[in-house]
């Protein structure tokens, strides 16, 4: 399995205006991983909520199973954290 670093993807967008729509910064980003996908998260990343599916985030040497409906806490490690999707479907979440 590959680990996509997101920070590269956002790398000069300005999540204020991606869609061309003038949205606050604070706005979620939303995503979609499917089993065997894996995403490094950037720093400036503090909370992953799962909208459906299941998480798997390790951070700090620390592995995390966050299921639907719940949310994780970035901040409080200080690392990157990288999310993986667990099971047959995709996980659905957003970061913050």
């Amino acid at each position: 399995m590959s680990t996509l670093d997101l920070s590269l993807l956002l790398n000069g967008v300005d999540r204020g205006i991606a869609r061309g729509a003038m949205r606050s910064t604070q706005s979620p980003l939303r995503m979609v991983l499917v089993e065997g996908e894996a995403l490094r998260l950037p720093l400036s990343l503090v909370k992953v909520s799962v909208l459906s599916g299941t998480a798997w985030i390790t951070q700090a040497g620390a592995d995390t199973l966050v299921h639907a409906g719940a949310c994780l806490d970035l901040s409080a490690a200080g690392d990157p954290a990288v999310i993986s999707a667990i099971g047959k479907g995709p996980l659905f979440f957003e970061t913050r």
